[in-house]
This record gives C-alpha cells, sequence and structure tokens, in this order.
C-alpha cells in the first residue's frame, strides 16, 4: 500500500500488509527493508523464531519510527472460536472456506513473543485481540479497516 502526498508535494509512505504467513513476510519486509516501507500491518501472523530474533537484533533501530499493527483472534478469556460458521463454508466464490478454529489460538505464543520484543525495545504499535475471531478471509475483511486507519 502506498500514499502520496495530493498536495503536490513529495511525500510517500509505503506500508506492508498481509495475513497469516503474510503477516510474518509483512513483518520481515518492514525489519530487511526499513528504507523503502514505512511499517507494516500483520493479522493473525505466523510469526517464527527467525523473525522474532531478528527483530530482537535490531534492538528497536530500524523500527522506532515505523507505524506497526498487529492483530489476532482465537480464543480469548471466555469467547471461544466456534467449531463451524454456515457462512465460512458456503460461499459464492467457495464452497469450502472453513477459517480454522484453532488456529489463530496457537499463533498467539509467537505474537506474545514478537509483542514482547517490541516493548522491550520501546517500539510503538498498535494491537488488537479479537476475541472469537476466525483464521480466514471473512473474518480479516471484518477488521481491515484498523490498520488502515492507524497508517493513513
Amino acid at each position: 500500500m502506498t500514499r502520496e502526498d495530493g498536495g503536490g508535494g513529495s511525500s510517500r509512505c509505503c506500508f506492508a500488509m498481509g495475513t497469516s504467513l503474510g503477516g510474518q513476510a509483512s513483518m520481515t519486509l518492514l525489519l530487511r527493508h526499513g528504507d523503502l516501507f514505512d511499517g507494516a500491518a500483520c493479522l493473525s501472523p505466523c510469526f517464527q523464531p527467525w523473525t522474532i530474533a531478528h527483530a530482537m537484533s535490531l534492538g528497536g533501530r530500524k523500527l522506532k519510527d515505523k507505524r506497526i499493527y498487529l492483530d489476532n483472534g482465537g480464543d480469548f478469556e471466555d469467547v471461544k472460536v466456534p467449531l463451524l460458521v454456515w457462512q465460512d463454508h458456503f460461499t459464492e466464490r467457495h464452497w469450502w472456506n472453513p477459517g480454522y478454529f484453532w488456529l489463530d489460538t496457537h499463533l498467539q505464543p509467537g505474537i506474545d513473543a514478537m509483542k514482547t520484543v517490541l516493548d522491550m525495545n520501546g517500539v510503538d504499535y498498535e494491537y488488537n485481540r479479537i476475541p472469537g475471531g476466525r483464521h480466514n478471509e471473512r473474518e480479516w475483511a471484518r477488521r481491515i479497516d484498523l490498520p488502515l486507519i492507524r497508517f493513513f
């Protein structure tokens, strides 16, 4: 995503956004190419240990002036992801898009680790927990406005 100054100026911002493994890729792009990206949005990200370690090794140097958005669904306190949601299984384009009920819950430890690294290094970010949120496009579409608001 890019934002250009409509007033004739030369201001240009570029952000990476992804879901699941694409959320990991968005953060990796920001970590490796901070000169090209001004921020990253990671929705239900699947952060792997090497990405967390890379963020830690930078000590926040490349991330202090960046805009970062993280979120995740899954089980949270007394709200559980329902086993089946009929809207996820029967759509016009796909007859099977289950939105795995267990996946966001299992991704939370990696997200917590990334949040800890960001906190330890004084990096500003926004994090939203979506109780009961499933791991699929229909659920991400419900909250796609949140990172866009943060970035723009």
